[in-house]
């Protein structure tokens, strides 16, 4: 026995040899895939991990850059969990997923085209139920992206307090703190967990509605099918319907496939759309701006004209009510009073971490707003009420408050601060 070969060659071949001809092109395809795939996914993966490397600095850049008042009102534990969790999740979203997703989507798109061409009336059929397929899947998206955004909310809560009690775990321990901040850390998981429970419920639920679809879609393939073979059996046979059939079902499984990354694109945009609105924020206080007066001489009186203000977390208790002082270069002054009253809070004004709401404070006769805020605080001194050492050195701490000190600047720094020896 002999056929013609698929190069439209008039000689004639044996059944071994064209079986071996078509191995070899599968052999080609086949190491033609490997590389392809290992390219897309190679790439995907490497600019993922360059992006979020990016994102992850600019955000970290623009939360330093922001003005104290802003730390008031974003604790922590929430500002960590967007650079390691929200990060984390927007690489998920960009990096092997976005390589399978487009496989799929031409997997999809070929299939169909191809049983269009072989059968279009069956294939139309089979699309009918697409719409609520299409539909279906819109609100596995809609539903997720509402759902994590809270749960994401939720998870930045129970960092945060975790945070609070690691960093403050002397004093927990000292009163005994354990049970009540672990009660405190668990609630807000249970809050995380509720939220995510009502995910998987709504998804599973569309999710649910899109297998009918495909079930129903394949129902209706077989039913008209079989009309066809009957009333158009010079277009449609028993081998067609059976193509126009498993090319549906291939079409179907592969847009289940989709799930995961419909529900990993849709988490990262939640995360990202925080992400971005942290890193397009403009503050209101820029320790890096250039602008602002520098001036070349400074006696250093101080002036507070009617300074009202309130702390942006606790608007509705005002700490200054139209505070007038003066304090002159060369005097020494201590303010004395309550605990709240605003003795620190002047302190703050002074290094312009916070804006007073209305008055004026005045560096020799000049309204701070228009001092250059570095050359600002390069001009102030202070010693907090609680030190804080930052990893490393001795050395590095001193240094931190002027990188450019010299060694014998830093040595006696550290003989007035009895940290020599």
């Amino acid at each position: 026995h002999s056929f013609v070969v698929p190069d439209n060659n008039t000689e004639t071949q044996s059944p071994y040899d064209a079986i071996v001809g078509m191995i070899n092109y599968f052999a080609l395809l086949g190491s033609l895939s490997i590389l392809c795939y290992w390219i897309a996914w190679a790439g995907w993966i490497i600019a993922a991990e360059r992006q979020v490397r990016r994102i992850r600095y600019a955000l970290f850049r623009n939360i330093l850059r922001q003005e104290i008042g802003w730390f008031d009102v974003h604790n922590a534990g929430e500002l960590s969990n967007r650079l390691i969790r929200d990060l984390d999740t927007i690489k998920d979203g960009i990096n092997d997923n976005m390589a399978d997703l487009i496989t799929l989507l031409a997997r999809i798109l070929s299939t169909l085209i191809y049983i269009l061409v072989i059968g279009w009336k069956l294939t139309l059929v089979s699309l009918s139920l697409l719409p609520l397929m299409i539909i279906a899947f819109k609100m596995i998206i809609k539903t997720t992206v509402n759902y994590t955004s809270k749960e994401i909310q939720a998870f930045a809560s129970a960092s945060s307090i975790a945070q609070e009690v690691l960093q403050n775990i002397r004093t927990v321990t000292t009163f005994h703190g354990q049970a009540k901040e672990e009660e405190r850390f668990a609630k807000n998981l249970i809050v995380a967990k509720n939220i995510g429970i009502k995910k998987a419920l709504y998804v599973g639920i569309w999710l649910g509605l899109a297998y009918i679809c495909a079930y129903v879609s394949h129902t209706l393939t077989f039913w008209y099918g079989s009309q066809l073979v009957r009333t158009d059996c010079t277009n449609y046979s028993a081998g067609i319907v059976m193509v126009v059939f498993m090319g549906c079902m291939y079409a179907s499984s592969y847009t289940a496939y989709l799930t995961p990354n419909i529900q990993h694109f849709a988490e990262a945009l939640t995360s990202g759309s925080y992400v971005i609105d942290i890193i397009d924020r403009q503050t209101k206080i820029d320790v890096s701006s250039d602008e602002g007066d520098k001036p070349e001489n400074m006696i250093g009186d101080i002036e507070f004209n009617n300074v009202i203000f309130t702390y942006p977390a606790r608007q509705e208790t005002p700490i200054l009510n139209k505070l007038s002082l003066k304090i002159l270069s060369g005097k020494t002054v201590a303010l004395v009073g309550a605990s709240g009253c605003g003795k620190s809070t002047i302190i703050q004004l002074i290094q312009r971490f916070y804006d007073p709401d209305e008055g004026e404070i005045l560096l020799d006769g000049k309204d701070i707003k228009t001092l250059n805020v570095s050359w600002l605080r390069s001009h102030i001194g202070i010693v907090s009420q609680e030190p804080v050492l930052f990893t490393g050195s001795i050395e590095d701490n001193i240094r931190f408050g002027k990188l450019n000190a010299t060694d014998d600047e830093v040595q006696t720094a550290a003989k007035k601060a009895n940290a020599h020896d």
